[in-house]
């Protein structure tokens, strides 16, 4: 049986009990695990923006090379560029999906993010460990979603990218052979 004001769901294996500041603690270390996971997430999406401004900023440099280029080299090289902006814009999709806010708030009143605070009538009080608990998994439930959409979205975008990139090589080599 849960007792009062736990609300969140049921964590695998975890047996009904009362609840101890032990269950607290290890409700939030995996908060901040979860945290973890988001500013990872964040991490290689930087790396994925900074891979898209550099293709772009060498597509804009040679974009007066495709006039130079003729007949069979003007088709490879449209061909290209329209690779590139297929990876450029499916691929910069997910990056947006990715950096995009979550305001979705936890199922419980929390005190441990923005969302919940605002949302829900005042919190428990401070001595009341099976509610602080309840809230601290609800933040980690919460944090977990955002984590796992954000890894979803960047694993869509990383083939995306590599279309884009290995367009721009493969336009680069073509406008350098041209010439």
């Amino acid at each position: 049986m849960r007792e009062k004001g736990c609300k969140s769901v049921r964590w695998i294996g975890q047996k009904s009990h009362k609840t101890t500041k032990e269950d607290l603690s290890d409700a939030l270390a995996v908060a901040a695990s979860f945290q973890n996971y988001v500013q990872h997430a964040d991490g290689k999406v930087s790396i994925l923006v900074v891979l898209h401004a550099g293709a772009a900023a060498i597509v804009a440099a040679q974009s007066s090379a495709g006039a130079r280029l003729g007949g069979a080299g003007a088709l490879i090289g449209y061909g290209l560029l329209g690779l590139f902006l297929l990876g450029f814009l499916v691929s910069g999709y997910h990056i947006l999906q990715t950096i995009r806010p979550t305001l979705r708030p936890p199922a419980v009143r929390s005190r441990y993010g923005i969302t919940g605070v605002t949302r829900f009538p005042s919190p428990p009080a401070a001595d009341d460990l099976p509610a602080r608990t309840a809230e601290a998994r609800a933040m980690a439930e919460l944090l977990a979603r955002i984590a796992e959409r954000k890894y979803r979205h960047v694993f869509r975008a990383v083939p995306w990218a590599g279309l884009m990139l290995i367009s721009v090589i493969s336009w680069t080599v073509l406008v350098a052979a041209w010439r």
